[in-house]
């Protein structure tokens, strides 16, 4: 492509400048031979000042993530395209979508990055994944709360009835009035527990109903619950569905052909395995979203692991001891 007459290369670096994004080259060894204005934003000093730097000692500076084995792979010819977490002390967490791209020109000597503020989509993502996990909660406590109250109702029918027979036949009120009494006792304590268990129970809920739930939202494929996974603690289950919601919701983003999970708790771990079959978005894996989802849904205590079993199924399993 030819620039416009009259367009030279400082029109170009005016144009680079202004973009918000940091774009930036660099050479074969690592070096940093060039870098628009955001660098101001991104690495805190000017482009002079990180020119001729190494990228890797300008990462350690920044206090950022290591990407080394990714800048090697992309100099080497293949393109990257990952998230990454930056925080700096005292500041908000950021996240930023790394791009990239090997330079095919002049023997192909070193590679182009290109690095884009998305903290406002990964925030919102978030905030979509926390009011799935709040709807799959209020949808099972619902669903609790029916069963109970239609419980509760059969039995004051049948107190009514036996009510209404001791009217009718008031020589038979003696000698039914304390069975009465003993049922209608029954019926207000077990709707008493019942009340306390939605109260208690239900905050989050049945986690192994909403499991299903959150899985039959994002993918309507097959979800096993085995082991005590009800017993967990509230603030375990909502780590859970969490973590859940934000795997599937980014797996379901490369359209796979199918989602299966697994959630577990077995000799004190919590897991929860799901498994990919297919999904492409463009050249990028299944895996490349679900790893960049560590730094925003792991706690302390929790993994997660990504295995590419073979180029049409990855398996992701989230783990934490309970």
């Amino acid at each position: 492509m030819e620039l416009p007459t009259g367009f030279d290369a400082q029109d170009l670096g005016e144009v680079l400048d202004a973009l918000p994004s940091l774009v930036a080259y660099v050479d074969a060894a690592g070096v940093l031979g060039y870098a628009n204005a955001a660098t101001r934003t991104w690495l805190d000093r000017t482009p002079d000042e990180v020119v001729g730097r190494s990228v890797e000692d300008l990462l350690e500076d920044a206090g950022c993530p290591s990407s080394h084995d990714r800048l090697l792979a992309a100099i080497g010819g293949r393109a990257q395209r990952f998230e990454r977490a930056l925080t700096a002390p005292g500041e908000r967490t950021r996240h930023a979508l790394v791009e990239m791209l090997p330079r095919t020109r002049g023997g192909g000597d070193g590679c182009y990055v290109l690095v884009t503020d998305i903290t406002r989509r990964v925030e919102a993502e978030a905030g979509h994944a926390a009011s799935v996990v709040r709807s799959a909660l209020l949808t099972e406590r619902n669903v609790r709360a029916a069963g109970a109250s239609d419980s509760a109702m059969q039995e004051l029918f049948a107190i009514g009835l036996q009510l209404d027979r001791m009217v009718r036949h008031p020589e038979t009120a003696t000698a039914e009035t304390a069975p009465i009494l003993e049922h209608l006792a029954r019926t207000v304590d077990a709707l008493r527990t019942s009340v306390r268990h939605l109260i208690v129970e239900s905050q989050p809920g049945s986690t192994s109903g909403a499991v299903r739930y959150v899985v039959e939202l994002w993918s309507g494929g097959p979800a096993v619950v085995e082991g005590p996974v009800d017993d967990l603690a509230p603030e375990v289950a909502h780590e859970l569905l969490g973590a859940l919601s934000e795997i599937l919701a980014a797996a379901a983003r490369h359209a796979p052909e199918g989602l299966a999970v697994v959630v577990r708790v077995e000799e004190g771990v919590l897991e929860a395995v799901v498994r990919v079959e297919g999904g492409q978005l463009g050249d990028a894996p299944v895996g490349t979203d679900v790893e960049a989802l560590g730094p925003r849904t792991l706690r302390p205590g929790a993994t997660i692991t990504v295995v590419a079993e073979d180029p049409l199924r990855t398996l992701i399993v989230w783990r934490r001891r309970v």
